[in-house]
């Protein structure tokens, strides 16, 4: 059974993460089957990141190596702000 990750954040400037963000597909792009990315309407500095692997081992040790975690912190990803589930799809319409 594959695993959803939903990670909601803050990020200090959308423009400046976004490129940061393009190369993390290109690096991880492999173990990723899909992804989405949105931004809230009323904050656009205010994003969703919806990314679906193989399994929650795998996204866990991504999303949780150090690497990554530096990485989101140059691309100016507010850490406190970083929430992220790991989700098992159970119904869709």
């Amino acid at each position: 059974m594959s695993t959803t990750v939903h990670c909601t954040c803050r990020v200090a400037d959308y423009e400046k993460f976004r490129p940061g963000y393009d190369k993390a597909l290109e690096v991880f792009g492999e173990h990723i089957r899909s992804w989405r990315l949105w931004r809230a309407q009323d904050d656009p500095n205010e994003i969703v990141v919806e990314e679906v692997f193989e399994s929650r081992d795998l996204a866990k040790s991504i999303w949780t190596d150090p690497v990554t975690r530096a990485a989101m912190e140059a691309d100016g990803i507010d850490m406190a702000t970083v929430q992220i589930r790991y989700l098992d799809e159970v119904g869709t319409g």
